[in-house]
């Protein structure tokens, strides 16, 4: 009985930690579960992607510096334009801030994740929030 009482209260922790199921993003678009996220261009010098990268097998962690990616390789240019499927929503700390977190699968066996907000404000994902599409001050008189 003490192992059952033992195991459940290691279990709780993840089993509390549910996983979100719809986030409204930065750009006014609200994603679900199972949601396609459109790409647009890598903002990396090469046209790779910055914000959606290959993390492996563990969950992202915060870079150097207040650096939000972890240091997995990005998504390749050749994703430009392309679609991803949502797999889970999470939030994951960032230097005392919570983010949120797409693990997203472009198609094959690998998943990436995608800070989302980051990503929409880098113009990586379609629609973004950049300078270009928003409005511009009226001149006064």
């Amino acid at each position: 009985m003490k192992k059952i009482i033992g195991v459940a209260v290691f279990l709780i922790p993840f089993l509390t930690n549910a996983q979100i199921k719809e986030y409204k993003a930065t750009n006014g678009v609200t994603y679900h579960i199972n949601d396609t996220v459109r790409l647009g261009k890598g903002s990396k010098a090469d046209g790779s992607f910055l914000y959606v990268e290959d993390r492996g097998l563990a969950l992202p962690r915060p870079g150097p510096a207040g650096d939000s990616r972890g240091g997995g390789r990005g998504l390749t240019k050749e994703f430009a334009n392309a679609a991803v499927i949502i797999k889970s929503i999470r939030t994951v700390p960032v230097n005392g801030v919570n983010k949120y977190l797409f693990m997203v699968n472009p198609g094959g066996i690998f998943r990436y994740s995608m800070f989302i907000d980051d990503a929409i404000a880098a113009c990586e994902v379609k629609p973004c929030t950049s300078t270009d599409t928003a409005p511009k001050p009226v001149a006064s008189l």
